[in-house]
């Protein structure tokens, strides 16, 4: 039995520095492009970096509205999901210090659990790591977090964090250090 449907269009992709370059122009729905594309990887690196999800949506849309302005300084067109990324770690730093700031001033922070864990062990290790890692200052999180839990190479978080490697690779073995000494009291 033959059909005579249409042919199913071509889908094309269009590769991220052609989308800078067309958000750069004015298109709305080149950036929006750029947001759907990289905005859930962006929002997964947020929530990992702060441990919770309690200020996620502001984060990564600060992110986003920063690179919306700040798109016409992109040197790497083509590398967009990293300057994001750097773009957001920035911010975290920033939510993370005031996050200290008031707990030195003695304010109780109200933090949730994520609930994408329902092992019990498993959510009580993740909990216990993350209450770890807000007792280490952000300068040392944020590396810590960015090399050991997303896994990017020590180069790219120096770059995001905007210090040198051998500053990185000092404060990802004092924030290991650090983690390891607390978890084993």
């Amino acid at each position: 039995m033959s059909t005579n449907a249409a042919p199913r269009p071509k889908v094309v992709t269009v590769d991220d520095a052609t989308l800078v370059e067309r958000a750069r122009a004015g298109d709305e729905r080149a950036f929006a492009s750029l947001y759907r594309r990289h905005s859930r990887y962006v929002a997964g690196v947020v929530l990992r970096l702060m441990g919770d999800a309690s200020e996620l949506d502001d984060v990564v849309q600060d992110t986003f509205v920063a690179a919306s302005r700040g798109l016409g300084g992109l040197k790497e067109p083509a590398k967009v999901r990293s300057w994001l990324v750097t773009i957001s770690v920035r911010r975290v730093q920033r939510r993370l210090a005031q996050r200290s700031r008031r707990r030195m001033l003695g304010a109780e922070l109200s933090r949730e659990a994520a609930s994408f864990i329902s092992d019990p062990r498993t959510r009580r290790d993740v909990d216990e790591l993350y209450d770890v890692l807000g007792r280490i200052p952000p300068k040392l999180r944020v590396p810590w977090v960015l090399a050991r839990i997303e896994g990017e190479s020590l180069p790219k978080v120096a770059q995001a964090c905007g210090v040198s490697l051998a500053t990185v690779k000092r404060r990802v073995a004092d924030a290991d250090t650090r983690i390891r000494r607390r978890l084993d009291a």
